[in-house]
């Protein structure tokens, strides 16, 4: 019987990277992602709105078994607190946290079944502060909090659960506003797609809880915890001096 993986946001980089590993690596693949982001003719597509709850049943239905459930999708939105109004919030966290909260409930009778694994692509910006996206960073905080705090329940369940942090990843991500004059910053390297899809699959692999990909993820998770006002000076003192993506 054929494995199933099930990938949210498979439309964006490190979406399209996954379905292609999985894919090779013999998983019957369901990707989904709003119908403008889906490939014309690909099969594995299956277009959805992961805030709309009867499209997310839609597109699950059939499914028997679910063996990964990947949380790819997200959305960001670039400058400070007072450039964004409530509506920019809401939509940052009804398709990061939100979405995935849906999805999440919506497969459980299929991943019981499996005794599957539910894997969250987290961010940096879900475990310490980062400046120049207040919004994506209360949603990470948000989605990583809740898989943290369900783990042991689904674990009662046969159901395992891995939480991916990437640091910046070359091309970043979906932003639904970004405020005039600002930049796209980060604090370190960048890395690309395909190191966080190889890294997520190593972890699934071998059962990690956590994996942290990237040099400046390891660091940031060491330092913001024991040393919190540290890590902060470091991190403004970075963004103030460099530009570039992040994941």
């Amino acid at each position: 019987m054929a494995r199933v993986a099930v990938v949210t946001g498979a439309g964006g980089g490190i979406g399209r990277v996954l379905v292609e590993a999985l894919t090779r690596d013999r998983y019957e693949v369901v990707a989904l992602d709003l119908a403008r982001a889906c490939p014309d003719g690909d099969a594995r597509f299956r277009a959805c709105d992961i805030t709309d709850d009867d499209a997310i049943a839609e597109a699950l239905a059939g499914l028997d078994r679910i063996d990964l459930l990947i949380h790819s999708a997200g959305l960001s939105a670039i400058g400070s607190f007072e450039d964004h109004d409530m509506a920019v919030h809401r939509k940052v966290m009804d398709v990061t946290h939100f979405g995935a909260v849906a999805v999440t409930q919506a497969a459980l009778p299929a991943l019981r079944r499996a005794h599957g694994r539910v894997v969250l692509i987290g961010s940096v910006a879900g475990f310490a502060p980062v400046l120049g996206r207040p919004p994506y960073v209360a949603a990470k905080h948000a989605v990583t909090a809740l898989f943290t705090a369900i783990r042991p329940e689904l674990e009662q369940q046969g159901i395992s659960v891995t939480i991916v942090h990437p640091t910046f990843v070359a091309g970043g991500m979906t932003e639904t506003e970004r405020s005039a004059g600002t930049q796209r910053k980060t604090t370190g390297e960048e890395i690309t797609s395909e190191d966080v899809a190889a890294a997520l699959i190593d972890g699934v692999a071998h059962g990690r809880d956590q994996v942290l990909v990237g040099r400046t993820a390891r660091l940031a998770w060491t330092v913001s915890r024991l040393a919190p006002s540290l890590y902060t000076k470091l991190m403004i003192r970075r963004m103030q001096n460099t530009q570039g993506g992040h994941s």
